[in-house]
Parts: C-alpha cells; sequence; structure tokens
C-alpha cells in the first residue's frame, strides 16, 4: 500500500470565528463531525475547550526547536 493510499487516521480541527464569537470543528477518520456546543469570545478559550475534547495542542514551552 502506498503512502496515498493508507487511510487517513488523524483528526482534522478547525477553529472558525462567527458571529457568536470561536468556535471548533472537527472531522475524524470515519467521516463523521463534531463541533463546540457553543461559541467563546477567544480563540484561547475555545481552543480550551477543545483540548477537552481531543485536540492536542503545543504549549509554548514544548515546541521543538530546529538545530541550528
Amino acid at each position: 500500500m502506498t503512502r496515498q493510499e493508507r487511510a487517513e487516521r488523524r483528526k482534522q480541527w478547525n477553529f472558525v470565528i462567527t458571529d457568536k464569537g470561536w468556535a471548533w470543528l472537527v472531522r475524524k477518520p470515519d467521516g463523521t463531525e463534531e463541533r463546540s456546543r457553543k461559541a467563546y469570545p477567544t480563540l484561547k478559550a475555545a481552543a480550551d475547550d477543545a483540548i477537552k475534547h481531543g485536540y492536542a495542542a503545543w504549549k509554548s514551552g514544548e515546541r521543538r526547536q530546529l538545530d541550528d
């Protein structure tokens, strides 16, 4: 099986801004979708809620640095 033929196993997360605030949407490998139940006033608040639902985010000190 080539790389292009492999089934996607990762979730695809998106953050959007609406009239009511920030929201998140995740598409799962099986084709189902889940959305935030409400809009949040800030992107950080939406991301914090997404983390509770499985979103894996880098914290500022955890990001890998490139070797010089």
